[in-house]
């Protein structure tokens, strides 16, 4: 530090990929106002760390993050931002210096507090629009995150984040397809179309996800395309038509379920049956072939029982996917669910989580054995000691022998071992 003026940051992020987008803005803000990148906590001058507030825990590792960063360097400026920076979820004895916290106008905010700091440069002049402030670096990663879509209101009943979210919104498709242009151009071979709901996107707009994708499809050169999680309902025939004739749009969708149980499905205030869920895997397999499907499933939630628990047991098995991301039912703070009664005994969601998590193996091995023997196309982004890894269309990690030179490319496999974790591809071939 220069006297009083600091000259280096740190952006410690955690949580989501829309945290992880987030992240870069605030980095290429900071580079904006003259600071460079500090090498640890210790010798940064100001400290932005950005909040994950989706869980209790999430919410007690932001603070204790928060402890860690004022003991470890005392002299910094710290600042919160982030889902977890709006109320007592992260308050702590020593405050911050600031807090600016998850909104329409977040980035503005965080600018204007920067701005009151001695800074090396001036920073950017006017109003900073958060939703069109683009990302063209991603560091060394070979896939880069492109987030469309904002805020959510669902509502449902075990969420927190409309409140720290607030309201959906929209990144305009001109600005989105500028955005994912300068990344191809940087040399990103996947970008992953995210958001808070991603699946609201064109309410406010008047466009739809299926418009953004058409367009972001038709850029010169552009790699891969994938999208994260999206709402059963949100599965329109339209988008679907636009998925299955663009080739750059991978085969895997991320389907909320949660439960595969009518009855917890509404406590859950989820807004679809079972059958209607099962009604959007089936359309998206009839227009897209063999996609793979990804999930996630709250186990002992209040009201719970045995019966309910099988019924959504049988679903998952029936639906069969490709991964399943189970978690035991933790209450919220300042949710609907946290005040309901009837909350399931701990020992009791622990063995069917448990029960949940083998079947969520189980169906992974099968879904991976189809492509034994088969041609995989694989997207380089690890290497470690002659042994590469990525991950393939589907989305399933892939690990093969290969040098380190063919990392950032896509290359074309067969497969020859699977397990519930992966598939193994044995030597590289040639890059596409």
């Amino acid at each position: 530090m220069n006297g009083n003026r600091p000259d280096s940051y740190l952006v410690n992020v955690l949580g989501c990929k829309v945290n992880q987008y987030d992240a870069h803005q605030i980095e290429r803000l900071l580079e904006g106002f003259g600071l460079q990148k500090a090498t640890g906590s210790d010798d940064a001058d100001v400290i932005i760390i950005h909040t994950c507030g989706v869980t209790a825990a999430a919410a007690r590792k932001s603070r204790q993050t928060i402890r860690r960063m004022q003991r470890d360097n005392p002299l910094a400026r710290i600042m919160v931002t982030g889902c977890a920076a709006n109320d007592e979820l992260t308050q702590v004895d020593q405050a911050p210096v600031a807090r600016v916290p998850a909104g329409a106008d977040w980035l503005q905010h965080l600018a204007e507090v920067l701005g009151q700091l001695d800074m090396p440069a001036s920073g950017p002049t006017g109003n900073i629009e958060t939703d069109a402030f683009p990302i063209s670096n991603f560091g060394d990663h070979t896939r880069a995150f492109l987030k469309v879509q904002d805020g959510c209101d669902i509502g449902c009943s075990f969420c927190i984040i409309p409140r720290l979210r607030k309201e959906p919104r929209d990144k305009a498709i001109a600005a989105a397809v500028e955005e994912a242009t300068l990344l191809t151009g940087m040399g990103y071979r996947e970008l992953v179309v995210t958001g808070i709901s991603v699946g609201l996107y064109g309410r406010d707009t008047g466009s739809s996800l299926a418009e953004l994708l058409r367009h972001l499809a038709a850029i010169p050169d552009i790699g891969r395309l994938r999208l994260s999680s999206l709402h059963p309902g949100e599965l329109t025939d339209e988008l679907l038509e636009v998925w299955s004739s663009s080739p750059n749009i991978m085969p895997h969708l991320h389907l909320s379920l949660q439960s595969g149980s009518d009855a917890v499905l509404q406590a859950m205030r989820r807004g679809y049956t079972a059958a209607e869920y099962l009604d959007a895997v089936e359309r998206a397999r009839a227009a897209l072939g063999n996609p793979a499907f990804t999930t996630d499933v709250i186990v002992g939630f209040p009201g719970e029982t045995e019966t309910y628990f099988e019924e959504g047991y049988a679903f998952c098995k029936k639906v069969g996917f490709s991964k399943m991301h189970t978690f035991t039912y933790s209450p919220r703070p300042k949710t609907i669910a946290a005040r309901m009664g009837r909350q399931v005994n701990g020992a009791v969601a622990s063995e069917r989580s448990e029960r949940l998590r083998k079947l969520g193996d189980e169906m992974a091995l099968n879904f991976h054995r189809q492509f034994l023997e088969k041609p995989i196309d694989v997207l380089v982004e690890g290497h470690k000691e002659g042994v590469a890894t990525g991950y393939s269309e589907h989305y399933i990690p892939v690990e093969f022998q290969a040098a380190e030179s063919f990392r950032g490319q896509v290359v074309r496999l067969v497969a020859t071992e699977a397990t519930a974790d992966r598939i193994d591809g044995g030597k590289a071939g040639k890059g596409s």
